[in-house]
């Protein structure tokens, strides 16, 4: 069953690591009652309504956004948007991260509690949008095209950070509190996933038991809270591989004492050792400056 009736995406094939970069932007028309979530993603996404209008829910409210508004998702916080059955929204997007993004949200007023723009410029929007996309599409110069993206990315958020975040409209949603307590876990996991967490003492925490606290957990995810723990723990690895770190060193920094359990994890993850994908790393990088 088709889930929109258009749909277009462009990559970014150079971003910078580190700095404040496109990942990827697009533009669509879901069907009505169209949904994505509850669900977390690892990178920032904002998206902007053209037309139509949804729902867009995050921290235990829920939002009506229509034409003229954005909202953004922020990494590792559970969120869900689903499109009007009525008038179902069309919408652009655009994804990116980077060391300084959260700190520089904030600066403008953008955070996850005021996570919604109202009634900003939608041609001038529509435009800075359209002008992000075609630059990833650049045929001479990936790089280039990664610093005009990240270029118009900034102006974007300088025309949303000029607005009030609003939250008008915005009610408690049946299952609010469930709904804030999976956030509170989820980010905790992604915090503190370097120390001896249990699934057992993250549901004491909450105030849950333990059996409760994955039954809520993976109706909302998908996956089992030490599921996710372990996926936050091996994508956190797979990055650090890339550094100077030994193996033991990255063992510990992702919550494993023991670097033999930790290798055992790991290829149960990806397939193989630490020691192989960090090879294939290094073969990657190398590929990618001859």
């Amino acid at each position: 069953m088709a889930t929109h009736h258009t749909f277009s995406i462009n990559l970014n094939r150079a971003p910078l690591k580190g700095e404040m970069s496109v990942l990827f932007a697009g533009k669509g028309q879901p069907v009505a009652g169209h949904n994505i979530g509850p669900a977390v993603h690892d990178y920032f996404l904002i998206h902007v309504v053209l037309d139509g209008e949804g729902v867009f829910e995050t921290l235990g409210k829920a939002y009506t956004c229509k034409a003229g508004d954005a909202f953004v998702i922020f990494p590792d916080i559970l969120v869900k948007y689903q499109a009007s059955m009525s008038n179902p929204w069309s919408y652009a997007w655009v994804s990116f991260s980077g060391d300084i993004v959260e700190t520089s949200l904030s600066s403008i007023g953008i955070t996850p509690d005021y996570a919604v723009i109202r009634d900003f410029s939608l041609s001038a929007a529509q435009k800075m949008l359209r002008t992000i996309r075609k630059s990833m599409d650049k045929k001479n110069s990936a790089a280039l095209g990664n610093m005009e993206a990240s270029g118009w990315l900034r102006l974007l958020l300088h025309e949303l950070g000029s607005k009030h975040i609003g939250d008008t409209e915005e009610s408690s949603i049946p299952d609010s509190h469930s709904f804030r307590q999976i956030d509170q876990a989820i980010r905790l996991m992604s915090l503190q996933y370097g120390q001896q967490l249990s699934i057992e003492g993250i549901a004491r925490t909450l105030g849950y038991h333990r059996a409760h606290l994955t039954r809520l957990f993976k109706e909302a995810t998908g996956l089992s809270p030490m599921q996710y723990l372990l996926k936050v723990r091996m994508k956190k690895a797979e990055e650090l591989l890339g550094s100077e770190l030994t193996v033991a060193q990255i063992a510990t920094s992702v919550g494993y004492n023991d670097p033999l359990f930790f290798t055992k994890q790991f290829r149960k993850w990806s397939g193989q050792s630490p020691s192989s994908f960090r090879k294939s790393i290094v073969g990657e990088a190398a590929n990618h400056t001859t």
